[in-house]
């Protein structure tokens, strides 16, 4: 009896869904409850037990938003976990290098403003002068060549280029050929020049350390060395053109204070395994001393422009017989901190001409205003 009532059910099932199949009708209604439904509710999707059919709608109208805007992804979309290996870093000492060259070169790549060399101006300049008057034989033979066709040659070749060209024996085109490539010859030394000359000296502070190196370590013989000695023709490839002496001044008052200190914050751990067992190589990481110098600035700064506001806030006058006394005062203030402003921005900074003009210019129209304005405050009466 039970088996016939389930024949029904499937019989009725199959006409009501006819691609569903047996295990699919299964899953959604299971056997226990299957008789009791309806072909209506057998259709109808199963509500988790104590949640409303809106509760259900709901959840699934949120979960197709979340398919929409593509913030549903699936177990294989999911980022897989990866492995991350720290790459150890392989740092060669000064200490791995024998006495020679290759100490001299380790020297110098511990540091960018160890990388100084001579740039040879005098050969560059020899050899340029050399190819110049080459090129200048070379015009002269054109000239005689171009002189000759008219008076003895034939002068109508010289409007004929193409005719010229297709004569085997013209001495002009392997006249022109020569001049072509010596020309090009010029150029690229002439070129190369112009970039050396762009590049910057050393400075004495740098030249002084490279040259204890090399003498302290002894690496090259006192005859190979005098190349360092040479200032006027020494270059600074990696030369900083915002390094003035206020970075050497702030650097010396640092190891001034404490050394030991100022290599344990200003010492990077790399820094420290190149330079090995010279002591007398104390290197400072730029970023970390730069950290500080921006720092010095910043009060600097801030010191520049609130100092003297403070000084003009306290000369205004109380009455009006301090008026004429403390106006000289104000104005003998807001020129002496134009003119160290002024100074500041030269000394401390890289800037040019026209940028420290327009900062200065700004500066003292800051105070102006501040005079006017706080003088106007102070002429009010004050009615109570």
């Amino acid at each position: 009896m039970a088996h016939h009532e389930q024949s029904d059910v499937d019989s009725s099932s199959e006409h009501a869904e006819p691609h569903t199949s047996r295990s699919e009708a299964a899953f959604l209604h299971p056997p226990s409850t299957a008789s009791n439904l309806s072909n209506a509710d057998r259709l109808r999707p199963l509500v988790a037990e104590g949640s409303s059919p809106r509760s259900h709608a709901n959840d699934t109208l949120f979960a197709g938003l979340k398919h929409f805007l593509g913030l549903s992804r699936s177990a294989t979309d999911r980022p897989k976990a990866t492995l991350r290996v720290q790459v150890p870093d392989i740092i060669r000492s000064v200490d791995d290098y024998d006495q020679g060259y290759g100490k001299v070169a380790a020297f110098e790549d511990c540091d960018p403003n160890f990388l100084i060399y001579r740039k040879f101006g005098w050969l560059h300049n020899r050899v340029i002068l050399h190819t110049q008057d080459e090129l200048q034989e070379l015009e002269e033979r054109l000239e005689g060549l171009d002189k000759w066709e008219v008076s003895d040659g034939d002068r109508e070749i010289l409007k004929h280029r193409r005719e010229d060209d297709e004569n085997p024996d013209s001495p002009r085109k392997e006249l022109l050929t020569t001049i072509k490539a010596k020309l090009a010859e010029y150029d690229e030394l002439v070129f190369r020049l112009q970039k050396k000359t762009e590049i910057r000296k050393p400075t004495k502070r740098n030249q002084n350390s490279v040259y204890n190196l090399i003498n302290t370590s002894q690496s090259l013989t006192s005859s190979e060395a005098l190349w360092i000695l040479q200032w006027d023709d020494l270059m600074a490839p990696a030369y900083n053109a915002e390094h003035g002496w206020f970075n050497g001044v702030l650097e010396d008052a640092l190891r001034g204070l404490s050394k030991n200190i100022t290599l344990k914050i200003f010492r990077t751990k790399e820094q420290r395994i190149k330079t090995g067992s010279h002591r007398s190589l104390t290197l400072i990481s730029p970023e970390r001393f730069d950290i500080l110098l921006r720092i010095v600035l910043t009060i600097l700064a801030a010191g520049l422009l609130l100092v003297p506001v403070l000084v003009l806030f306290e000369l205004q006058p109380k009455d009006p017989d301090q008026v004429r006394s403390r106006s000289r005062w104000q104005i003998g203030t807001i020129f002496a901190s134009t003119l160290i402003f002024s100074a500041s921005c030269s000394i401390f900074t890289k800037a040019r001409r026209q940028e420290v003009f327009s900062a200065t210019a700004a500066y003292c129209a800051v105070l102006v205003i501040f005079l006017g304005n706080a003088s106007g405050v102070m002429s009010i009466p004050n009615n109570g």
